[in-house]
């Protein structure tokens, strides 16, 4: 299910979104769980305008018809995964039957979603009640996010949903995942720029398993089957490489780097867990830093006294290595050889 970033957005799209979440924009009124809609008019107008062009809209076009007349979820899209008009424009240049196929196939399946979103609101209500569900939107963007999110607001990317999910049942199936785990990105927010510094990787994973916690809870499956198998097959190797890599990444941040300024190797070994659908490791699955975040996530909560509280503080995350210890898992980043926790799968 590792299809929602497409490109590393670093310390400039962090900023970009709690810009956006202070903005009046931002500022939805809470969704009613029985209520809850997916809004398309971004979407509709785009599937207008690309059928007004024969599927050859230009950059002034789409500026004038499509971003200036952005509504919340098209804004925080723009504001955050792409980079105006004229790479929006490259992008459809670059392959047209991708956008086709996404507004024949999968916006009809958004706008027929919406059951399946009640039912997911729903529980999340009841899991979290005292969180503002966020409006989902559908958009089309320059292919670089499937979603995205920021307090108030949950972000649909149709065009790459649908450039790698085939079947109905497939593309369905991630609308129900994005409407879980990209909710709790809603309500978590970003991490500080402090949080982040205290240790970088583990925080990045910390976030995204939290996210996919939430999302499995829900749904009741793991959001990538195939990715859970490569990481229990290849448990070791996964942790001593994870601990590896979290190592490089604190001494970036010790020396003042952020996630806009990593030097190459520390982009490296941030990009071997995070911001890497589709560009992946070789022999690696996409986003492996959301198993192993998970995993953290999963045994903090279930060591904890208070589940409640335990989710609640995995939500406003402030000490990243507080929580690793007092999962049980710090172990697993001290040695090459241990075996992964059953509970923990």
């Amino acid at each position: 299910m590792a299809i929602k970033h497409f490109l590393l957005p670093g310390l400039v799209g962090i900023l970009s979104i709690l810009i956006f979440a202070a903005s009046p924009m931002a500022l939805a009124q809470p969704v009613n769980p029985s209520a809850a809609t997916i809004d398309t008019s971004d979407a509709d107008r785009f599937a207008a305008l690309f059928e007004e062009t024969d599927g050859a809209p230009t950059a002034m076009q789409l500026e004038v018809e499509y971003l200036a007349n952005s509504g919340p979820g098209l804004a925080l899209m723009a504001q955050t995964r792409f980079r105006g008009a004229e790479q929006l424009a490259g992008a459809i240049e670059a392959d047209p039957g991708k956008y086709d196929r996404a507004i024949s196939v999968c916006l009809p399946l958004a706008k027929s979603a919406q059951d399946d979103l009640r039912a997911t609101y729903a529980k999340l209500h009841e899991l979290l009640p005292e969180y503002d569900l966020p409006q989902v939107y559908a958009v089309f963007g320059a292919g670089t996010s499937a979603g995205t999110a920021a307090p108030g607001v949950q972000v649909l990317g149709l065009e790459v949903i649908c450039a790698v999910k085939y079947t109905d049942d497939e593309i369905n199936e991630t609308f129900r995942y994005f409407f879980a785990h990209e909710s709790v990105h809603a309500f978590q927010g970003m991490p500080s720029e402090r949080v982040i510094a205290i240790d970088p990787l583990l925080v990045a994973s910390i976030y995204e398993g939290m996210a996919d916690y939430i999302a499995m809870t829900i749904t009741g499956h793991a959001p990538d089957v195939a990715r859970d198998e490569w990481a229990r097959e290849n448990s070791d190797m996964v942790w001593s490489q994870f601990a590896a890599d979290r190592k490089v990444l604190q001494e970036s941040a010790a020396r003042g780097e952020t996630l806009a300024t990593l030097s190459p190797v520390a982009r490296d070994a941030f990009r071997r867990w995070h911001f890497n659908a589709g560009i992946a490791p070789s022999g690696w699955p996409d986003e492996a830093g959301y198993w192993i975040g998970r995993q953290i996530v999963t045994a903090y909560v279930e060591r904890s006294a208070n589940k409640d509280l335990a989710i609640r503080e995995l939500l406003n995350l402030q000490n990243p290595i507080e929580v690793l210890q007092a999962s049980g898992l710090a172990a697993r980043l001290n040695t090459r050889s241990n075996t992964e926790e059953n509970s923990n799968d």
